[in-house]
This record gives structure tokens, sequence and C-alpha cells, in this order.
């Protein structure tokens, strides 16, 4: 009986290796995925409607400090003395307040159609 249920256990295990090496040549659909909001808006984006939010972070923050939030932050003394921590949540509350901003504006947009 052991011998029988191990033979039927090993067949089977060999059944379903050969179903799955049949499926190993078929190609799997592309996807694309997209992110949206603010966040389809960090550099280097090149997306038309993220202008405004470019322009936002240009005036908010130096060339160094671009490339410390969205280059190499390792590459910074900054990363080793907690400066990027900083640097972040000030990107933060700046990327708070440019959604605030927005959100003020299309309301006001909608206020007056």
């Amino acid at each position: 009986m052991k011998l029988s249920a191990i033979s039927i256990a090993i067949v089977f295990a060999g059944v379903v290796g050969v179903a799955s090496a049949a499926g190993q040549n078929k190609v799997m659909p592309q996807i694309k995925v997209q992110a949206a909001g603010i966040s389809a808006c960090t550099p280097p984006s090149d997306v038309p409607a993220c202008a405004n939010f470019h322009r936002w972070i240009r005036a908010n923050f130096s060339e160094r400090e671009i490339g410390m939030l969205f280059g190499a932050s390792t590459a910074y003394p900054e990363y080793l003395t907690g400066g990027i921590d900083r640097l972040q949540r000030r990107y933060e509350a700046v990327v708070q307040e440019y959604l605030a901003a927005q959100q003020a504006a299309s309301k006001a947009s909608i206020a007056i159609k």
C-alpha cells in the first residue's frame, strides 16, 4: 500500500512538472504601469502636465538639493550627517504646500464657473 502511494505521488509530481514546463515558452502580455497624481511628476519626468510642479521645485530647492533628492543621495556628504533626512522632510512639506495650492486653485476655478 505504501509503495503504491509513493508511486502515485512520484507519477503525479512528474505530470505536474511536465505541465508547468510546457507553459515556460509562453510570453506574458506586456503591462505598462503609470503613476498617478504628483508621484508621476518627480524628476526626471518630462510630462508636460508636470511643468508647474517642476517650477515649484526649482523655486524652493537649489540644484544641489534637487540632486540630493532625486539623484544618488549617497554621493553627498550630507548623507552621512543626516542632512538628507532634513531635506526629505522639507521636500514633503513643500509637496504638501503645492498640493494645497493646487487644490485651492481648482476650488477657486470651480467657484468662478
